[in-house]
């Protein structure tokens, strides 16, 4: 059984009208894609950029910033070596080491920090206001911090002696009071000072702590 014969010259011009309409529906698919009227219900970044998500992103973005500017962190913090060098310096000593201190530490900070001397404090401590700062950007500036002052060398110490700084950070949350705030970064500062010599203790962390459940007492304890 052989196949139909056709011309040779239809056969071509089949072929042709074949691949011409290929085109055009090739072409008129992708126009139906492009046009923007046609885009598709479920298209992620057509509905990103609508007027009403943009506006509600934009609103969401602008009091989350409003809140991290209202909120502050409080770093407890004092120099480990301080409590054994201060019995034997002078005043005017004591005095000079600690203003140089604070002024290495002021150098790691920015133009809105405030760094308070506490002389009152066992060890010589100081307390720092980080407005604008959750914990975990007050933990990086708190390990900043003891890196610089590991560096520093003062003759009142000896050429071989190294600081070394315990911190108790707190940061804002709803609902508290300066008290409040100050009270839990002392409670972490004296949780890291507990540890001994250069810790760095978030108050978080003794936080979750303090609301783990008790545990359950075993048979054999009972």
């Amino acid at each position: 059984m052989t196949g139909i014969e056709v011309p040779l010259e239809l056969a071509a011009l089949l072929c042709a009208g074949a691949m011409a309409a290929g085109v055009w529906a090739g072409r008129l698919a992708a126009n139906r894609r492009l046009d923007p009227r046609r885009a598709p219900a479920s298209d992620p970044l057509g509905d990103l950029l609508k007027t009403e998500n943009l506006a509600e992103a934009i609103d969401l973005t602008a009091r989350r910033n409003a809140a991290r500017a209202g909120a502050q962190a409080v770093l407890h913090g004092r120099i480990d070596q301080f409590a054994q060098f201060s019995e034997v310096w002078t005043q005017t000593t004591r005095s000079e080491v600690r203003e140089h201190v604070a002024a290495v530490m002021r150098t790691g900070l920015r133009r809105d920090d405030r760094v308070a001397l506490n002389a009152a404090q066992a060890g010589e401590g100081f307390t720092i206001v980080i407005p604008g700062a959750d914990e975990r950007a007050a933990l990086r500036i708190a390990d900043r911090l003891r890196r610089t002052l590991a560096q520093l060398r003062l003759p009142q110490l000896g050429s071989e002696a190294r600081f070394t700084a315990s911190f108790g950070v707190a940061a804002e949350r709803f609902g508290d009071h300066a008290g409040e705030l100050n009270a839990r970064a002392r409670r972490a500062f004296d949780a890291a000072v507990a540890k001994g010599a250069d810790h760095v203790v978030p108050a978080s962390e003794i936080e979750e702590i303090m609301l783990l459940p008790a545990p359950v007492p075993t048979a054999s304890a009972a």
